[in-house]
């Protein structure tokens, strides 16, 4: 599997396009959908499947674009936030942005604790509410190199704010103390801001667990 990080220009947010030898699987399509469609663009791999971390607007905006080129691929998305997608307040747009934006209905709702095979990618769903009440963090591992979406969960040296729509800070400590700390030590993390890091370096660093 190879991953393919576009960062994103209205919050620098992380969009991961994952790759096999038959399909791309997306993580958070962000703002800049022309950047993440001339990737996809490369060769004649199909969208297996669009999986968000959560729903505010920074990681949905490229969904509508998304969509109008690879309308078979479902979105997935955590049932609690499935209202979301329509709704700029809780998405937070109107609050950044001054303006509504709006994506897709989700077409599938994650089962926790199930394990996923999407076209050869093999994945769990973590639950990590506290950023926002859908928030979850999706774990692929594999032999060697395991690797961790936290969404706006966990971030290098940082969590995810607590300010906004269903935001709760003892949540989201929660979250990430029970659902990821419970990892092994060296599974990356690849968060939906910033750089990379790995949960042994989150454990020992992150100035919110010390």
């Amino acid at each position: 599997m190879i991953i393919e990080k576009i960062v994103n220009k209205i919050a620098q947010e992380n969009t991961y396009v994952l790759s096999n030898s038959t399909s791309y699987l997306i993580i958070d399509p962000g703002s800049d959908s022309s950047a993440l469609l001339e990737y996809l663009k490369l060769t004649d791999k199909a969208v297996c499947a669009i999986l968000l971390t959560h729903a505010h607007f920074d990681h949905i905006m490229g969904l509508n674009d998304l969509k109008k080129y690879f309308p078979s691929a479902p979105i997935y998305l955590h049932h609690s936030e499935k209202e979301w997608m329509k709704n700029p307040e809780l998405n937070a747009s109107l609050f950044f942005l001054g303006k509504a934006i709006t994506g897709p209905d989700a077409e599938q709702f994650y089962k926790i604790g199930q394990d996923y095979n999407l076209d050869g990618f093999r994945f769990r769903v973590l639950e990590t509410p506290g950023h926002s009440i859908g928030g979850v963090s999706l774990l692929f591992e594999s032999e060697g190199d395991s690797c961790l979406f936290s969404g706006d969960a966990l971030f290098k040296n940082a969590i995810g704010r607590w300010d906004l729509p269903t935001g709760n800070q003892a949540q989201l400590l929660e979250s990430i103390r029970d659902q990821l700390f419970r990892l092994d030590n060296q599974i990356r993390v690849l968060p939906g801001h910033g750089p990379e890091t790995t949960i042994g370096a989150e454990k020992l660093h992150n100035p919110f667990f010390q």
